[in-house]
C-alpha cells in the first residue's frame, strides 16, 4: 500500500546534498529484486523523494529524508534495516525512521472535497511532448496525480479515474488562489531546472458534482506521497495538502473538517505575525 518513509539521518562527514545521489540511493531502497526489472525501466516508477533537508532545530549534520512508496502491496525495505546509509562518499547514521501506510480505499474514503490547498516544497514542473513547462495549471496539477494514482492499479479496478470522468473533472478544474515563486534544483544531468514552489488552491466549480468532489479528495490526499509533477524520483514536486479552505460561497454541506498535518501547519509565530499586521493597518477610531 502507498506507504511514506521517513529517515533521521546523522551525518558522520560533511553532506553535500546531490539530486543524482539521493535518486540512487531511492533506487537502491526500492529497485533491488523485490521489485520486478520492468518497473526499474518503465517510465512512471513505484515511489518518489523528497530533498534532503537540514533537520529543523537540530545540531550541525543531522537530516531529514522523506521516500514514498505508490503501489498497494507492501514496499521492499529490506534495506531499511540498516544501522547507517551513504549518500555519496559520507555515511549517515540511520537515527530514526518512521512509517505512515493508507490504502487507496481509504483515501477514496475519505471527504468529498470541492477544494483543495496543497504547498508545493521544491521546484515543480511538468513535461509535455518533449517541452518542459513551470505554469501552475490546474489540469496539469490534478492531471499527473491521477496519472500516478491510476498507474500502480490494475485494469478496469473500480478505483481507477477513467477517461471519461477526467474529462469532465478537468473541465471543472480552477486556480482560485496561490502564493508561489519560482525556485531551481539541480537536476542530476548536470544542470538546473526552474519550478514553481509555495502555496495553490483549486477548487471545482459550484455545480460540480459529488463524484468529482470525491475524485479530487481522493487525488489530494495522494498526492502528498506521489508528488507533483516531472523528476519526482529526483525531489521535485514534493506536495503537502493543507486544511481545507473553501470558497466563501460553498455551502454547508462541501465543509469539510480539517484534516490535521502537523507536519504543513504555519507555525504560531507566523500566524501572530500576520495578525499583527492586520491590526496594525485597521484606522484608529
Amino acid at each position: 500500500m502507498p506507504t511514506r518513509i521517513e529517515l533521521r539521518l546523522k551525518a558522520t562527514w560533511t553532506v553535500r546534498p546531490d539530486t543524482r545521489q539521493l535518486h540512487g540511493l531511492a533506487c537502491a531502497l526500492f529497485e533491488g529484486d523485490a521489485v520486478a526489472g520492468d518497473e526499474h525501466l518503465g517510465q512512471e516508477k513505484p515511489w518518489s523523494v523528497a530533498p534532503l533537508r537540514p533537520l529543523p532545530g537540530a545540531g550541525p549534520g543531522e537530516w531529514a529524508w522523506r521516500v514514498a512508496w505508490l503501489p498497494d502491496r507492501a514496499p521492499p525495505l529490506s534495506h531499511l534495516d540498516a544501522d547507517s546509509i551513504r549518500i555519496g562518499h559520507t555515511s549517515c547514521v540511520v537515527v530514526e525512521t518512521s512509517q505512515r501506510r493508507v490504502t487507496r480505499t481509504v483515501m477514496a474514503s475519505g471527504p468529498a472535497l470541492r477544494g483543495v490547498t496543497v504547498e508545493f516544497g521544491s521546484p515543480t514542473y511538468f513535461s509535455r511532448n518533449g517541452a518542459d513547462t513551470a505554469v501552475p495549471d490546474p489540469r496539469l496539477i490534478v492531471g499527473s496525480w491521477r496519472r500516478r494514482w491510476n498507474a500502480w492499479l490494475p485494469d478496469g479496478d473500480p478505483l481507477a479515474i477513467g477517461e471519461d470522468n477526467w474529462q469532465e473533472l478537468q473541465r471543472s478544474l480552477g486556480l482560485t488562489s496561490f502564493d508561489l515563486h519560482t525556485e531551481a534544483m539541480e537536476s542530476g544531468h548536470g544542470k538546473d531546472r526552474a519550478g514553481f514552489a509555495g502555496r495553490a488552491t483549486i477548487a471545482l466549480a459550484r455545480d460540480s458534482s459529488p463524484a468529482q468532489r470525491k475524485s479530487l479528495g481522493a487525488l489530494a490526499r495522494f498526492a502528498e506521497y506521489s508528488g507533483t509533477g516531472a523528476q519526482t524520483t529526483h525531489g521535485f514536486g514534493v506536495t503537502s495538502l493543507l486544511p481545507p479552505r473553501m470558497p466563501a460561497e460553498a455551502t454547508h454541506r462541501d465543509r469539510q473538517p480539517p484534516v490535521s498535518r502537523a507536519r504543513t501547519a504555519v507555525p504560531a509565530n507566523r500566524l501572530d505575525s500576520r495578525r499583527a499586521r492586520t491590526q496594525s493597518r485597521r484606522p484608529r477610531p
